[in-house]
Protein backbone atom coordinates (compact mmCIF):
# COMPACT_ATOMS: atom_id res chain seq x y z
CA UNK A 1 0.00 0.00 0.00
CA UNK A 2 1.41 3.27 -1.41
CA UNK A 3 0.77 6.86 0.94
CA UNK A 4 0.58 9.33 -1.25
CA UNK A 5 2.80 12.10 -0.06
CA UNK A 6 2.79 15.79 -1.63
CA UNK A 7 5.90 16.37 -3.11
CA UNK A 8 8.38 18.50 -1.79
CA UNK A 9 9.14 21.75 -4.06
CA UNK A 10 12.55 22.80 -4.24
CA UNK A 11 12.54 26.78 -3.23
CA UNK A 12 15.99 26.62 -2.26
CA UNK A 13 17.37 26.82 -5.59
CA UNK A 14 16.07 29.94 -6.95
CA UNK A 15 16.53 31.70 -3.73
CA UNK A 16 20.33 31.41 -3.28
CA UNK A 17 20.56 31.69 -7.41
CA UNK A 18 19.19 35.35 -6.35
CA UNK A 19 21.61 35.67 -3.53
CA UNK A 20 24.51 34.72 -5.34
CA UNK A 21 23.86 37.12 -7.85
CA UNK A 22 22.76 40.46 -5.70
CA UNK A 23 26.10 39.34 -3.76
CA UNK A 24 28.10 39.50 -6.71
CA UNK A 25 26.82 42.83 -7.93
CA UNK A 26 27.34 44.53 -4.32
CA UNK A 27 30.78 43.12 -3.95
CA UNK A 28 32.13 44.80 -7.67
CA UNK A 29 30.01 48.26 -6.84
CA UNK A 30 31.74 48.73 -3.79
CA UNK A 31 35.11 47.39 -5.21
CA UNK A 32 34.65 49.85 -8.05
CA UNK A 33 33.91 53.30 -6.08
CA UNK A 34 36.58 53.94 -3.92
CA UNK A 35 38.91 53.94 -7.13
CA UNK A 36 36.53 56.47 -8.85
CA UNK A 37 36.77 58.68 -5.53
CA UNK A 38 40.46 58.20 -4.10
CA UNK A 39 41.65 59.52 -8.06
CA UNK A 40 39.49 62.50 -8.35
CA UNK A 41 39.28 64.64 -5.47
CA UNK A 42 42.04 67.08 -4.07
CA UNK A 43 42.65 68.24 -0.54
CA UNK A 44 42.80 72.47 -0.67
CA UNK A 45 43.91 75.02 1.88
CA UNK A 46 41.91 77.78 1.93
CA UNK A 47 43.06 81.11 2.73
CA UNK A 48 42.20 84.91 2.66
CA UNK A 49 45.08 86.53 1.23
CA UNK A 50 43.73 89.89 2.07
CA UNK A 51 43.52 89.41 5.75
CA UNK A 52 46.34 86.88 6.32
CA UNK A 53 48.81 84.65 5.03
CA UNK A 54 47.55 81.62 7.22
CA UNK A 55 45.41 78.72 6.24
CA UNK A 56 42.12 78.93 7.09
CA UNK A 57 41.46 75.08 6.90
CA UNK A 58 41.35 72.71 4.34
CA UNK A 59 38.45 71.29 2.03
CA UNK A 60 38.02 68.21 -0.06
CA UNK A 61 37.51 68.79 -4.11
CA UNK A 62 36.67 66.92 -6.83
CA UNK A 63 37.36 69.66 -9.12
CA UNK A 64 39.90 72.15 -8.40
CA UNK A 65 38.20 74.79 -10.27
CA UNK A 66 35.93 74.72 -7.60
CA UNK A 67 38.09 75.50 -4.93
CA UNK A 68 37.41 78.78 -4.32
CA UNK A 69 33.45 78.35 -4.20
CA UNK A 70 33.86 75.51 -1.64
CA UNK A 71 36.30 77.61 0.88
CA UNK A 72 34.28 80.07 0.44
CA UNK A 73 30.92 78.07 1.28
CA UNK A 74 32.67 76.69 4.22
CA UNK A 75 34.52 79.66 5.99
CA UNK A 76 31.95 82.15 6.30
CA UNK A 77 33.97 84.73 7.78
CA UNK A 78 36.19 84.81 3.84
CA UNK A 79 32.69 87.07 2.80
CA UNK A 80 33.61 85.42 -0.82
CA UNK A 81 37.35 86.67 -0.65
CA UNK A 82 39.20 83.46 0.37
CA UNK A 83 41.23 81.18 -2.50
CA UNK A 84 41.79 77.70 -2.58
CA UNK A 85 45.36 76.34 -2.92
CA UNK A 86 46.54 72.79 -3.78
CA UNK A 87 50.04 71.31 -4.29
CA UNK A 88 50.56 70.69 -8.31
CA UNK A 89 53.65 68.49 -8.99
CA UNK A 90 54.81 71.08 -12.50
CA UNK A 91 55.01 73.85 -9.65
CA UNK A 92 57.19 74.63 -7.16
CA UNK A 93 54.93 77.01 -5.27
CA UNK A 94 50.64 76.22 -4.69
CA UNK A 95 48.95 76.69 -6.99
CA UNK A 96 45.79 79.14 -5.78
CA UNK A 97 42.41 79.22 -7.37
CA UNK A 98 39.99 82.43 -6.76
CA UNK A 99 36.40 82.83 -6.89
CA UNK A 100 36.85 83.50 -10.86
CA UNK A 101 38.41 80.24 -11.48
CA UNK A 102 41.60 82.10 -11.88
CA UNK A 103 45.03 80.01 -11.48
CA UNK A 104 48.16 81.79 -10.13
CA UNK A 105 51.20 81.13 -7.87
CA UNK A 106 50.90 81.52 -4.39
Amino acid sequence: MEINRPKRRRVYGPTLLLGSIILGLLIVAMGLMPQAFAEESTTVSCYNLQSSSYSLGSVVVIDTSQAAGACNSLYYNCKGRCVGCFTDQDYVEAVCVDVNGTLFLK
